[in-house]
């Protein structure tokens, strides 16, 4: 299984192009993104689908369950985003005009689910496919092989699992991590929380960020004592609250049953609405000559 992080492969496809991007009119940027998109999920099944098997597409939906249980989740990314100078509504409504046609005309399962992020959706399948879809090798079976496509870090957490893969298209590289890094980035992602999330560390309140306070220097020197006691080694009552929050937010494990079961639903009622003339007849639409060429490896 192939899993894709569609909006964060998107995106890093659109960053190298943020110059070219503010001089061009709406039609070309979305001509662009639906382009660069479709030609990196199509190099992705034609170099790893004889290895990995089907490929499965992440998609965020529209609510976050995290947002829920943690207003201020990633609540600076839009005040962020409203300072750039990119058109980011319309590149956000070119990538959801992107999903659907990637699910009414391509040979790809596409999880779009309310209240799950792609991380989420990735999580549950790799944890779901130890003991679901085994491969029969003899008299043996044994968990499929799972390959992620995505930057982001907090997938070294699901290499507790031997035959889950990560690859880095910003790196461009595979990111791999023994079992004793993950269980200690896992911990260290707790105590230190997430900046880009919003999540402050365990020392500094809920809406450290949105208030625009500096979060209380965390000691790595107190680390070790984390790897070793987990919440146990947390001095009060607030630093224990602040590290459940934290450990309900980014550790995966703690994604909420109800929705793990929701995702394993979909992906197993989720069939591909698309085949190779499907493929064909949405290049050809779209004038997306180069790929037609390439239209075998889609």
């Amino acid at each position: 299984m192939i899993i894709l992080d569609y909006s964060q492969i998107a995106l890093s496809n659109i960053l190298p192009f943020q110059s070219d991007i503010k001089r061009q009119s709406p039609e070309e940027i979305k001509n662009l993104i639906r382009h660069t998109t479709l030609s990196t999920i199509k190099s992705y099944k034609k170099k790893y689908g004889k290895e990995y098997g089907e490929m499965v597409i992440a998609c965020d939906g529209r609510t976050y369950w995290r947002k829920e249980v943690f207003p201020h989740y990633k609540a600076m990314r839009k005040v962020n985003r409203e300072k750039s100078e990119l058109d980011w509504g319309l590149i956000f409504d070119t990538l959801a005009e992107l999903r659907q046609d990637l699910i009414d005309n391509f040979p790809y399962k596409v999880l779009h689910i309310d209240k799950a992020e792609a991380d989420d959706i990735i999580a549950c399948l790799s944890n779901w496919s130890q003991t679901n879809n085994l491969v029969q090798e003899g008299l043996f079976s044994s968990p499929q092989k799972v390959l992620i496509v995505s930057s982001d870090k907090d997938f070294i957490q699901l290499q507790k699992n031997d035959n889950v893969r990560q690859w880095s298209p910003m790196q461009k590289k595979f990111v791999t991590a023994s079992k004793k890094e993950v269980q200690e980035y896992t911990i260290t992602h707790i105590v230190k929380g997430d900046t880009g999330d919003g999540i402050p560390n365990i020392l500094s309140k809920d809406d450290t960020f949105v208030s625009g306070e500096r979060q209380k220097p965390f000691s790595a020197k107190r680390l070790p004592e984390f790897f070793e006691k987990g919440i146990d080694a947390c001095k009060n009552d607030e630093e224990k609250r602040n590290y459940q929050r934290n450990q309900q937010l980014v550790n995966f494990d703690f994604i909420p049953e109800n929705l793990y079961q929701g995702i394993i639903s979909s992906y197993e009622g989720t069939k591909p609405n698309g085949d190779k003339n499907s493929v064909m007849n949405y290049l050809i639409k779209h004038q997306c000559r180069l790929l037609l060429d390439e239209l075998e490896d889609f």
